[in-house]
């Protein structure tokens, strides 16, 4: 029989690699602001009535960094007040809770990969309200997936508002003739088609419910994320590496968020891709 999976967030980046690439072998029950806010318990529990899922996907969240630490409210209400609202509703049906987190729950002051047990603290408000919705989603779950993923890339559904970093590099490499890039925060991008294969596996294998690091191989800066796009695309441009402080910005970022992810290679006897690997396939699909 096939499982039902509601998707929050399903006109996003990631709900649209979803779609892509679940459609096939699951139901999926597609849900956005438009039409199940996640901050209506009473929206919620139509939805879970009527379709019983047996896994959600959550990947519904406010995700402007910058502008959060202006809209603290708004940012807390989406994503702490959200996701305690869609964990009670996981519990109450006994469903499986699949969380979208992030590497910006860390204050990047390690200089060794950042481990599923090392302790979060938060630098933006951003951060703070996706480690309290970690935190909903501990304290209510039993049956949790809770994925931390950095530097998200993928195809943007159609009339989308939004972009990527990637795009963003390709359109400025035709509107400019020198980018200046920040060098000294390092991570790793993820391919929503790889984050999307992680969940799929995770509902497939059935590893042991907790938190697990997803993103690629490979630390890098965005500096040096944005020259390999460039090389890639064989796009000439003079590209400059500048400091955190000579582009400032409204919210903190960790210096360093590399996470290890041996734990879900592990789990799902997997391996992960370099980052170059996943740019690479991206790149080639949207030619």
């Amino acid at each position: 029989m096939r499982k039902k999976i509601l998707v929050t967030g399903s006109k996003g980046q990631l709900g649209k690699k979803i779609i892509d690439l679940m459609s096939d072998e699951f139901d999926l029950i597609l849900t956005d602001s438009d039409n199940m806010d996640i901050t209506d318990k009473g929206m919620i529990s139509l939805f879970f009535n009527k379709y019983k899922p047996d896994y959600i996907i959550h990947a519904a969240a406010y995700t402007q960094v910058d502008k959060a630490e202006d809209n603290v409210a708004i940012c807390s209400k989406v994503n702490i007040d959200g996701t305690r609202n869609m964990a009670l509703a996981c519990k109450k049906i006994g469903a499986v809770l699949i969380y979208i987190s992030t590497d910006y729950v860390f204050d990047g002051k390690k200089i060794s990969p950042y481990e599923e047990n090392d302790k979060p603290s938060p630098l933006s408000v951003y951060g703070d309200t996706k480690f309290e919705g970690e935190n909903c989603v501990k304290d209510i779950c039993e049956k949790y997936f809770i994925i931390r993923s950095s530097w998200v890339f993928g195809e943007l559904p159609e009339n989308h508002s939004g972009t990527n970093f990637v795009e963003t590099i390709i359109r400025l490499s035709k509107e400019k003739s020198e980018l200046t890039i920040v060098n000294d925060q390092i991570g790793s991008p993820t391919y929503t088609k790889d984050l999307v294969e992680i969940i799929k596996e995770m509902i497939n294998k059935s590893p042991a419910y907790g938190i697990y690091h997803f993103s690629s191989t490979g630390a890098c800066s965005w500096y040096d994320f944005a020259k390999e796009i460039l090389a890639q695309t064989n796009t000439a441009i003079e590209l400059k590496p500048i400091t955190s402080s000579e582009y400032p910005q409204k919210a903190k970022r960790p210096s360093y968020s590399y996470m290890d992810k041996s734990k879900i290679e592990k789990a799902l006897r997997i391996k992960v891709r370099s980052w170059q690997e996943m740019l690479s396939e991206y790149l080639r699909i949207n030619k």
